[in-house]
């Protein structure tokens, strides 16, 4: 069984209005429940059997003492933003793929986990991102408030996992950041491909195959979509009806 690192990126800071009702300096911080946020994350990872080592990119004084002791668990200082933070971490990855996701997502699940890793060895590429179909998630979370996009083969909203080869990593940093800094703005991140499918994307007729396609071009690297059916994958806390979301569902857990 192949064995993957994993990389929770928890730098992202407590601002906006989910800070009036969580008044914490770091999101992974946030308690929901009796546990902080990346306490979550984190049992979903170490229950995953095919995870290996854990590296975590945050503010690592204030995220020591949640754990217990883990030979397998490392810290690192976040960066800036979610792409320096992951290069933070990527000396100290010793996995030929890295498995990387946010803290933020309370939600997912091992089976969530191996379900999307399954996919990726299945269909071979440099770079695996997940994507949730719109009615898994409103199925799952009706009352969840999230960015689609609409494309040729239905629509959907970005997943929070990604796998990536660890050798062309430091390639995808670049155009990584532009990516995060546009996630929640469809039609910046289509710009960034070129205006031929900005107009498909428009007018719906999009793929993901040409995305796919457009993506090797410009980076010379094979990336692959993977549609997830676990809507845990694609919901992150980042609203204060989130948080109230999560309390319900998670403010029971012991």
């Amino acid at each position: 069984m192949t064995s993957y690192d994993a990389v929770i990126l928890a730098g992202g800071v407590n601002s906006g209005e989910l800070r009036k009702y969580a008044p914490y300096e770091n999101e992974a911080l946030i308690i929901i429940g009796k546990y902080p946020m990346i306490h979550y994350v984190y049992q979903a990872v170490k229950n995953t059997p095919r995870l290996g080592n854990v590296i975590i990119s945050g503010p690592c004084e204030s995220l020591r003492p949640i754990f217990g002791k883990d030979d397998s668990l490392m810290f690192t200082d976040s960066g800036e933003d979610a792409i320096d933070s992951f290069a933070n971490a990527l000396g100290l990855v010793n996995s030929e793929r890295i498995l990387i996701m946010p803290a933020d997502i309370p939600f997912i699940t091992p089976e969530a986990i191996e379900d999307f890793l399954n996919q990726c060895e299945q269909n071979e590429a440099d770079v695996h991102y997940a994507i949730v179909p719109r009615e898994v998630t409103e199925k799952s979370f009706p009352r969840v408030k999230r960015t689609y996009v609409r494309l040729k083969e239905g629509v959907f909203t970005g997943g929070n996992l990604f796998l990536i080869r660890a050798a062309v990593a430091p390639r995808g940093i670049a155009l990584g950041k532009k990516l995060v800094a546009n996630r929640k703005n469809p039609l910046a991140q289509a710009r960034l491909f070129g205006m031929d499918l900005v107009l498909k994307y428009v007018t719906g007729r999009l793929s993901i195959g040409e995305v796919e396609e457009r993506f090797f071009k410009i980076l010379n690297l094979t990336g692959k979509a993977i549609i997830s059916n676990y809507a845990e994958v694609g919901v992150d806390v980042d609203k204060p009806s989130d948080l109230k979301l999560a309390e319900e569902i998670l403010g029971k857990v012991k």
